[in-house]
């Protein structure tokens, strides 16, 4: 077990205990666990990077977590009336299309280039914000920061997420094409 492997253990860890800490209406908890949760998808990649310790193990784990943790925040905003459904099921379907890609090309034994793309990177950040501010207005519907009130911004928060789950599932997808389509031209060669 790796560092980085460890740090993604806990958020997986940390994933039913935030659902159970959202479903029995104990919102600080939920919003600190979902917190520390998300923090450590922040910096696993880094610290593998950092300690020279990157595992395939770790590669395949990491993106399982990150989507188990906000699909589970999703779903709670959703039933919680938070979220449109257009919304939940637009990064539902993304993460499986994402997931069941790198189970796909994992079957067939292509080579991945496990790194995540830079609109993914913003997707994720995105994500994150949108899940922690969801959170805040459902534990307190008026929180404002600086006189400007939380529940104006999400929805625009929500469009901008969107946008870049949109871009960067569509990059994914492209990428997976390409590996497949560069491994049968050296196929045909051989």
């Amino acid at each position: 077990m790796t560092v980085a492997n460890i740090l993604t253990t806990i958020r997986l860890v940390l994933t039913p205990v935030f659902f159970v800490l959202f479903i029995l209406k104990k919102p600080s908890l939920a919003i600190l666990v979902f917190s520390v949760a998300s923090f450590t998808d922040l910096i696993d990649g880094t610290v593998a990077r950092m300690l020279k310790q990157p595992s395939t193990k770790g590669a395949l784990l990491d993106p399982l977590a990150d989507k188990l943790l906000l699909q589970t925040c999703f779903i709670c905003l959703f039933f919680s009336g938070l979220l449109p459904l257009w919304f939940f099921l637009l990064a539902l379907c993304r993460d499986i299309m994402i997931v069941g890609g790198i189970l796909y090309l994992e079957y067939r034994r292509f080579k991945l280039p496990y790194r995540a793309t830079l609109p993914s990177k913003f997707a994720t950040l995105l994500q994150i914000a949108l899940a922690i501010v969801g959170m805040l207005i459902w534990w307190h519907p008026e929180i404002n920061i600086s006189g400007f009130a939380m529940a104006n911004l999400f929805p625009e928060l929500i469009i901008a997420t969107a946008l870049f789950l949109i871009i960067s599932g569509s990059q994914y997808v492209l990428i997976g094409l390409k590996i497949i389509s560069n491994d049968s031209r050296k196929l045909n060669h051989d």
